[in-house]
């Protein structure tokens, strides 16, 4: 399972909808919060989450999670792409910083990196 965090409505659903036609099974979260609340964090496989964020930003969602000993792929997107805030998003682990709207052919390359075994 993919856990898709995004505050636009539309962006959410479109992410959804991207990632099912590749096949994959996403779940939509509004914000860091609420994704952290999910009580199955055990079957994300991928997290996709928004860099601007209410509350805690994508960034620093990854490394709350990588804080608290989970080890779930991060791939951000944005729309305000940032070479400085992707080098240091890279640095912290993060698997990719896509900018927004979201390539299908650069998502799925992140997602098959992400999952590997």
């Amino acid at each position: 399972m993919l856990a898709i965090v995004e505050d636009d409505v539309s962006a959410r659903a479109a992410l959804h909808s991207l990632v099912g036609a590749m096949g994959f099974t996403g779940v939509g979260f509004p914000d860091a919060a609420s994704f952290l609340a999910f009580g199955n964090l055990r079957q994300v496989r991928c997290l996709i989450a928004d860099v601007r964020l209410p509350g805690i930003s994508g960034p620093q969602l990854h490394l709350r999670l990588r804080a608290a000993g989970w080890s779930i792929p991060t791939i951000l997107v944005t729309a305000y792409p940032d070479p400085t805030s992707a080098r240091t998003a890279l640095r912290s682990g993060v698997q990719a910083y896509l900018a927004k709207p979201v390539q299908p052919e650069e998502l799925l390359a992140c997602l098959r990196t992400a999952l590997q075994p």
